[in-house]
């Protein structure tokens, strides 16, 4: 995946009881409109209850099952026995444009929008990423605007205008320099600068080497992906009749005994 096919992300991040959910909904509707395929992915420091118990799906858990699912005519719903990051989770998305994050206080390496209860939450919500304060609470708020504009949700095609001309794609969060930065976090404030684009980071290099594992994309810094391309055109270069390619693709089945 390149930068200009990742879906390009923003982050809706306050406190509890903020309005954040608010906020998300008046955002997809505003950019649904304009024919852009959304979606969301919600972030909740407590555990819930994901699946309905005594329901066939947590059934199929309780059993042992490590995955389940449940199809109707009009959507799907997937059930995973295990934790899933946020790159994998908005590629399990499937095709879409832009995708919204609500919550996410301590990811850095997308921008932001800062939904406070209070003024001084903004300070507290800010960490260089942010591109709007918004929220349903505004009104009530003594918010001084200053580099960061102060959108109330009257005005959310406003908030939609910053989202499509600032959002880019999430970052892959490996800090390894690759991109002549420091980490995700110091390049993602040059692109949100106008400095840089996302198409610097060596996860959406046209020329970088991209692994899949059970159809997901692995990021991989510039070192790992230097040793897997020497090691597989070393191999390739040994075989009669393709000395020099010019794209490769490897694809195999784990099978057997290999986990040990």
């Amino acid at each position: 995946m390149n930068a200009m096919s990742a879906p390009r992300a923003v982050a809706v991040v306050g406190f509890k009881d903020a309005g954040k959910t608010q906020a998300v909904e008046a955002l997809v509707g505003e950019l649904t409109r304009r024919g852009l395929r959304v979606g969301t992915l919600k972030h909740t420091s407590r555990t819930h209850l994901l699946d309905t118990p005594g329901k066939d799906t947590w059934r199929h858990r309780e059993a042992g099952s490590v995955a389940s699912a449940i199809l109707t005519w009009e959507d799907a719903a997937v059930f995973l026995n295990r934790p899933v990051g946020v790159a994998e989770a908005v590629e399990r998305l499937g095709p879409i444009d832009t995708v919204v994050l609500e919550g996410f206080r301590s990811l850095d390496v997308v921008p932001r929008i800062v939904i406070p209860r209070d003024a001084e939450e903004v300070e507290a919500l800010a960490n260089g990423l942010e591109i709007a304060i918004s929220g349903p609470s505004l009104e009530g708020l003594s918010v001084s605007e200053g580099s960061v504009p102060v959108i109330p949700l009257s005005r959310v095609g406003e908030l939609a205008d910053l989202v499509e001309s600032k959002a880019f794609p999430l970052l892959p969060g490996l800090n390894c320099g690759g991109c002549g930065y420091d980490s995700c976090r110091a390049l993602a404030r040059a692109i949100l600068a106008g400095e840089a684009e996302a198409g610097r980071c060596v996860g959406y290099a046209t020329d970088a080497v991209r692994l899949k594992v059970d159809g997901l994309g692995v990021a991989m810094n510039p070192f790992v992906q230097g040793v897997m391309r020497n090691v597989v055109l070393g191999v390739i270069r040994t075989l009669r009749g393709v000395e020099e390619p010019r794209r490769v693709e490897v694809a195999f089945d784990v099978v057997g005994d290999e986990h040990g």
